[in-house]
């Protein structure tokens, strides 16, 4: 299934801005089909790729399409051409399929997504699109199968000698009693993978602090057909960089500390800050993507524990949400995915702006609301200070998420989103949904 929702401009000439004015476009071909035009880092891409002169497709599954609350990169002036698909969710064939018809209409020379459900459901259909000629903008499958493991990921690392959490992995509720016996609360469990085969949304981690809701999150992460990681809880701030790979070599880095995530373990960070790369954070980076064999952009993220070692968390082999902060640091990742892709030459940055503050102020808002109901667990700090915290922001960050005073469409959308959700919350709540 394939609907076109909305037509904007013809190509504009490379590094013009498409004319809002401009007739639809009929037919003719894309430079490149983004995905996942919901997500900010889709956004992202369609920004940056628009600016540069390319011809951009947006495309998104009709389940995160809400006619009252527009998807982000549709309301984009850099989007040539809108497509609502299937869910990759509940329907992965049907997605691959609607997305290879598309590309057989409207040629189109790169698909990108940029999340985990919708690149594992197009891994499979990667030489189709190639007949089509169409290259999928991501490392190989083989590099994509360990990197979406935390396991493999992890046990590569291990070999490589980069400090990992303490590890133990549970294969059945059996091995809860061993995992009792060898941590202390809190305790992280991990999903294996994101995107398991018995799940319709992407599975988080999870920090727990009695047997009970260790029991519970175990059976629902195994429900899901994920492998469980039960994993030290590491108290430090949290940091991460972005590495443009090409051909075994990085053409680009950009590192990031996270200052706050929601959810509040390992979820998509709201508030982040551009910093110099660690040392030691790029060489554990560079060993571990260079062994698993990983091409394109990939983000690597750590967290430090009481001694202040950076504990490898996970690798994204994709786009993550802190593409924004990079992007305003001078580090164009979206282009640099498009110059790969392409098979032209990448360029090579060897610097960026540091101390460049981002927020998404809609997921500091939900950061906040979440904070108020978890006062005393790990990640959490009392609600007087994390209210100052959040007002505090307007006066220190300049950069939000969304907010492009030249394509002002998406953040009326991301508003009209954060004022439904503000709605929603303020209705009084059945026992139920309590």
């Amino acid at each position: 299934m394939i609907r076109l929702t909305h037509q904007a401009t013809s190509s504009p000439d490379r590094g013009a801005a498409p004319r809002e004015d401009a007739a639809p476009a009929v037919g003719g071909h894309f430079d490149i089909l983004v995905l996942d035009a919901s997500c900010k880092q889709s956004l992202a891409s369609v920004r940056s790729l628009g600016r540069a002169g390319l011809h951009v497709a947006a495309g998104e599954c009709f389940a995160e399409c809400d006619p009252l609350l527009p998807v982000l990169a549709f309301r984009s002036r850099y989007a040539a051409r809108t497509v609502v698909l299937p869910s990759y969710a509940t329907e992965p064939e049907a997605f691959a399929s609607a997305v290879l018809d598309f590309v057989s209409e409207y040629p189109t020379r790169v698909v990108l997504p940029t999340m985990d459900g919708s690149i594992k459901a197009l891994m499979p259909w990667r030489e189709q699109l190639l007949h089509r000629g169409s290259v999928l903008a991501l490392p190989s499958n083989a590099a994509l199968d360990i990197a979406n493991d935390k396991d493999q990921t992890l046990q590569i690392a291990r070999g490589l000698g980069i400090a990992i959490p303490r590890t133990m992995r549970i294969d059945g509720l059996e091995d809860v009693p061993a995992m009792l016996a060898a941590f202390e609360f809190p305790i992280v469990l991990k999903p294996s993978t994101s995107w398991a085969p018995h799940s319709v949304i992407r599975l988080q981690p999870t920090e727990v602090i009695s047997e009970a809701e260790a029991l519970r999150t175990i059976r629902g992460l195994l429900a899901a057909g994920a492998g469980v990681l039960a994993q030290e809880y590491a108290c430090g701030r949290r940091e991460g960089v972005t590495l443009l790979v090409a051909d075994g070599e990085v053409r680009a880095c950009c590192a990031h500390v996270a200052h706050r995530t929601s959810p509040a373990l390992g979820g998509a960070s709201v508030l982040r800050e551009s910093l110099p790369v660690p040392p030691e954070i790029y060489r554990a980076a560079v060993d571990l993507v260079t062994a698993i064999g990983l091409d394109g952009v990939c983000e690597v993220e750590f967290r430090r524990d009481g001694m202040n070692r950076p504990l490898l968390m996970e690798i994204n082999a994709r786009l993550a949400g802190t593409i924004e902060n990079a992007m305003r640091s001078g580090v164009d990742f979206p282009l640099l995915i498009w110059q790969w892709a392409t098979g032209g030459p990448v360029d090579r940055l060897a610097s960026y702006a540091t101390g460049v503050r981002t927020r998404w102020l809609r997921g500091d808002m939900r950061w906040l609301r979440d904070n108020y109901h978890r006062v005393g667990r790990p990640d959490s700090v009392t609600r007087a200070r994390a209210l100052w915290m959040f007002a505090s922001e307007f006066v220190r960050t300049r950069h939000y998420d969304c907010l492009d005073r030249h394509d002002l469409g998406p953040v009326r959308a991301e508003l009209r989103t954060t004022a439904a959700a503000v709605r929603q919350s303020r209705k009084p709540r059945s026992p139920a949904r309590a």
